[in-house]
């Protein structure tokens, strides 16, 4: 399910990408924010929360696609169009038992939420959403 469309990144005051850059990077970046919410919007539908009368729905909604907007921007900038091109910017070391593979270090990890990827900034619009909450719900 597409959360994001061009005219919606330019409606948020994104300027950075033409309709092309923004067509190579929408795909990935959603899939790598989607993931850090758990799907959230895959199982909601982000139009009617962005038409909500609930105040707080309607910003965890608009801070979602603004997440996705900036995370398209950092794949621009990175020249990352693909998932795993992404992934790869945040990766610095696999451990499997005793035996430990690191790579050399890279600028890219120290901008990126853990190994998720997911640009600081982008995850920062998330972090007053509720939708990065890994509790039980108590109902």
């Amino acid at each position: 399910m597409k959360q994001m469309e061009f005219a919606r990144y330019t409606e948020l005051g994104f300027k950075k990408l033409d309709n092309d850059s923004f067509n190579k990077v929408i795909a990935s970046s959603q899939l790598l924010v989607g993931n850090l919410v758990k799907d959230y919007y895959e199982f909601h539908d982000i139009q009617k929360d962005l038409n909500s009368d609930d105040d707080f729905i309607k910003f965890r909604a608009n801070q979602f696609q603004k997440a996705i907007c900036v995370q398209c921007e950092f794949a621009d900038d990175l020249g990352a169009s693909s998932l795993v091109e992404q992934q790869k910017a945040g990766i610095t070391d696999v451990q499997i038992g005793r035996t430990h593979l690191q790579q050399s270090s890279n600028p890219v990890n120290a901008v990126t939420y853990g190994k998720s990827g997911v640009y600081l900034p982008a995850y920062e619009l998330l972090v007053h959403t509720g939708l990065l909450y890994r509790g039980v719900d108590s109902h």
